[in-house]
C-alpha cells in the first residue's frame, strides 16, 4: 500500500477503524502520512471542509502514535485549518505561529514560511492588519527565495483581500492582479476560480462593471470545473452583491441566498452569518428596513462572538441606516457610534467615513441640515481614496442637498451639478438620502 491510500483510507474511515489502519500499516505511519494528510487537508479546507477535517482528526491521532517532531508540527498546521473552517481565528493563530516555531526549530524556512498563507487570513479577520502585512511580505521573500511562485501568489491574495477588507481598493486591485498573473502563468484553475471571483468584487466597487463581469465568468466556470463548493458559495455571493450594484434586486437576492444555503450546509457558520448580512444589505437596498434591521441584528452578536469586528462594525453601520429608515433615531446613533468606535479600533478610516455618511443622513433628516453638510464633506477624502465612487458621490450629493435646504442655491447647484457630471459616465444611480 501506498501513502496517499493509506491516507484516503484513514480520512474515509471512521474514529474506531483508523486506529487499526495505521496499528496495521505502521510502517507507513510516518511524516511521509503526515504530509500527505497535511495537503489534503490544505486542499479541501476551502473546497470540502468535510474531508479537510477528516483529514486533521486522522493527524491527531497519528501524532500521538508517532512523536516525531515533524509530525507535530503538521498536525499543528492542521488544527489551524479546522479552526479556520470552525471561524474561530484567535485558536487558529494560536495553532499556526505553533506551526510556524516548530518548522523553523527543524530548519525548514519555506515550510515555516507556507503557515503564514492561512495565519494571514486569522490576522485580518481579526483586525490585525498592520501584522498581517508584515507578515505577508516577509513569507513572500521566502518564497520568492525558494521560486515558489505559487505560493507567492496566494500571500499576494491574501494581502489584496485584506486591503479589501479595509476599503483600500487600489491597493486591493494591485496585490491581487499580481496574483491573477502567477497564478496564469502557472495555469492553476482552481487558484485562479478564487482570484477571479475576488478581483471582480473589487472591480465591480471600482465601478468597473465590464471587467468584473468578464471575472465572475471565469471564475464560475473554473470553480464548477474544479468542484470548489467553498468558492462556488463565494462567487454566488459576490454575483449577489454585484447585482445589487447595479440595481438588479432580484437577481441579488436569488445569488446571496444561494449563497448562504450554501454556506450552511458546509457548516462555516461565520460566512454563513456573512451572507446573511448580505441579504439584509440587499433588503435595505429595496427599503425594507424592518427585514434588514432583523437580520442585523441577528448577525451582529455572531460576529462579535466569532472575532470578527470588521463585519461586526459593517452590520452596526448598515442596522443604523435601517434603524434611520425606521424612524428609530435613538438605536441609530448607537449602532453608528458603536460602529464608528470599531473602525477607529481597525485604524480603517474609510469604514469611518462610512458611518460619517449614515450619520450626515441622520443629521439631515433630523433637520440638521447645517451638521449634514458639513459630516458629508469631512467623509469625502477618505471615500475618494477609497476609489469607491458610489459612496463619494452619494456623500457630494448629500451635501448639496443639505445646502439646498439651508437656501444656499448656488453652492447647492453647483455641488450637484458637478456630482451629476461625474455620475453619468460611470452608471451611478438611485442616490438618495
Amino acid at each position: 500500500m501506498q501513502h496517499a491510500e493509506l491516507a484516503a483510507l484513514l480520512v474515509a474511515a471512521g474514529n474506531a477503524e483508523r486506529e487499526a489502519l495505521l496499528q496495521e500499516n505502521s510502517a507507513l505511519a510516518n511524516v511521509q502520512l503526515a504530509q500527505t494528510l497535511k495537503d489534503i487537508c490544505l486542499e479541501g479546507w476551502s473546497s470540502n471542509p468535510a474531508q479537510a477535517l477528516r483529514a486533521a482528526a486522522v493527524l491527531q491521532l497519528l501524532s500521538q502514535l508517532n512523536p516525531d517532531p515533524e509530525i507535530a508540527a503538521l498536525c499543528a498546521w492542521s488544527a489551524g485549518l479546522e479552526a479556520l473552517i470552525h471561524g474561530q481565528m484567535e485558536h487558529a493563530l494560536v495553532r499556526l505561529e505553533d506551526a510556524h516555531a516548530r518548522f523553523v526549530t527543524l530548519d525548514q524556512p519555506h515550510t515555516a514560511a507556507a503557515t503564514q498563507v492561512s495565519k494571514l487570513i486569522s490576522l485580518a479577520i481579526l483586525g490585525r492588519y498592520d501584522e498581517a502585512i508584515e507578515c505577508g511580505l516577509s513569507a513572500r521573500e521566502v518564497f520568492l527565495a525558494y521560486s515558489d511562485v505559487l505560493a507567492a501568489g496566494k500571500i499576494e491574495h491574501n494581502i489584496g483581500n485584506l486591503y479589501f477588507r479595509r476599503d483600500h481598493y487600489h491597493e486591493a486591485e494591485r496585490f491581487q492582479s499580481a496574483a491573477r498573473e502567477r497564478f496564469s502563468a502557472l495555469n492553476d484553475q482552481k487558484q485562479l476560480a478564487t482570484i477571479n471571483n475576488c478581483l471582480a468584487n473589487t472591480h465591480a466597487l471600482l465601478h468597473k462593471f465590464k471587467s468584473a463581469e468578464q471575472l465572475l465568468e471565469e471564475a464560475v466556470q473554473q470553480a464548477e470545473a474544479s468542484n470548489l463548493t467553498v468558492t462556488q458559495a463565494e462567487i454566488e455571493g459576490n454575483i449577489g452583491t454585484f447585482a445589487l450594484l447595479q440595481g438588479r434586486y432580484d437577481r441579488a437576492l436569488d445569488y446571496l441566498e444561494r449563497s448562504r444555503r450554501r454556506y450552511a450546509l458546509l457548516g462555516m457558520s461565520h460566512q454563513s452569518a456573512t451572507a446573511e448580512q448580505e441579504i439584509a444589505d440587499a433588503y435595505l437596498e429595496v427599503n425594507l428596513a424592518f427585514e434588514a434591521a432583523a437580520i442585523y441584528e441577528r448577525v451582529i452578536p455572531k460576529f462579535s462572538e466569532l472575532g470578527m469586528r470588521a463585519e461586526q462594525a459593517r452590520a452596526l453601520a448598515h442596522h443604523g441606516r435601517a434603524a434611520l429608515l425606521l424612524g428609530r433615531t435613538e438605536e441609530a446613533h448607537s449602532s453608528l457610534v458603536e460602529a464608528r468606535n470599531l473602525y477607529a479600533a481597525e485604524g480603517n478610516e474609510v469604514g469611518r467615513a462610512m458611518v460619517a455618511l449614515t450619520q450626515a443622513q441622520l443629521d439631515y433628516h433630523q433637520g440638521n441640515y447645517a451638521a449634514a453638510a458639513a459630516t458629508a464633506l469631512h467623509a469625502e477624502a477618505p471615500l475618494a481614496i477609497s476609489g469607491s465612487w458610489r459612496r463619494l458621490l452619494l456623500a457630494r450629493w448629500l451635501r448639496g442637498e443639505a445646502e439646498r435646504a439651508q437656501g444656499h442655491t448656488a453652492d447647492a447647484r453647483s455641488i450637484l451639478e458637478q456630482t451629476l457630471l461625474e455620475a453619468n459616465p460611470r452608471q451611478v444611480d438611485g442616490l438618495r438620502a
